[in-house]
């Protein structure tokens, strides 16, 4: 009896560890990302109302996803910015000290990261920014030389062979803390006032609208007058 108990337990054990790693192969996929990204963003610019939400989620189209994250990342750019400062030199980092540091996706994220820091100072004359990720990149460079057994270094290392998910817990963090929509902001008069909000979508007939105050309302296309 004791026997057949201790191969079922084995066998219980054995199913729910492999559960465990479906569960963690499926939370891992890029699906599973863009899915947590996509309602992080409707919350957010919904002020995290659900009626709000729901009604936003309505204006977009699976067309959308593009648009969607340029958006919200134009949109956050102050974010983006801070951001820029420590995911960049630690993108830089692994493609030069990390053993899989020269993986493509290593490759294209610090390229868009370089690109990104340059929109950034040169749209924004934010000239700091390229100073700080130096400032950054040079502790991470003191923190290299060390020896293999400092717990510093072991601990820098192991999170650039995670730079994946640093780099997607960041664009999750966008996703999470920038309120403001992915369209530009926009006034829209109307025959019977003038609003400050964001055209999320245009359809036949009427215009779907949030507010500066995370209000969603439906404007009816011959009552507007004009769009700047």
């Amino acid at each position: 009896m004791n026997a057949a108990n201790n191969r079922m337990n084995e066998s219980e054990a054995r199913d729910i560890g492999q559960g465990a790693q479906r569960f963690a192969s499926a939370v891992a996929s890029p699906a599973a990302w863009a899915f947590v990204w996509l309602i992080l963003r409707i919350f957010a610019v919904s002020g995290y109302d659900w009626n709000t939400a729901f009604a936003v989620s309505t204006t977009l189209s699976p067309s959308d996803g593009l648009a969607l994250l340029f958006g919200s990342l134009m949109a956050g750019h102050v974010l983006v910015a801070i951001l820029m400062i420590v995911v960049l030199p630690l993108l830089i980092a692994s493609y030069a000290w990390s053993p899989r540091g020269h993986r493509p996706l290593v490759m294209l994220g610090t390229t868009l990261g370089v690109v990104t820091l340059v929109a950034l100072t040169v749209s924004f004359r934010e000239w700091w920014l390229p100073v700080a990720s130096a400032a950054v990149f040079a502790v991470f460079a003191l923190i290299h030389i060390l020896s293999p057994k400092n717990p510093v270094r072991r601990a820098f290392m192991a999170i650039m062979s995670r730079i994946g998910w640093v780099s997607g817990i960041a664009i999750v963090l966008v996703a999470a803390v920038v309120q403001t929509p992915w369209v530009p902001q926009e006034q829209i008069e109307t025959t019977d006032r003038t609003i400050t909000a964001y055209v999320l979508s245009v359809d036949s007939g009427y215009l779907n609208i949030l507010t500066e105050d995370h209000k969603f309302e439906i404007l009816i296309s011959s009552d507007v007058i004009s769009r700047k």
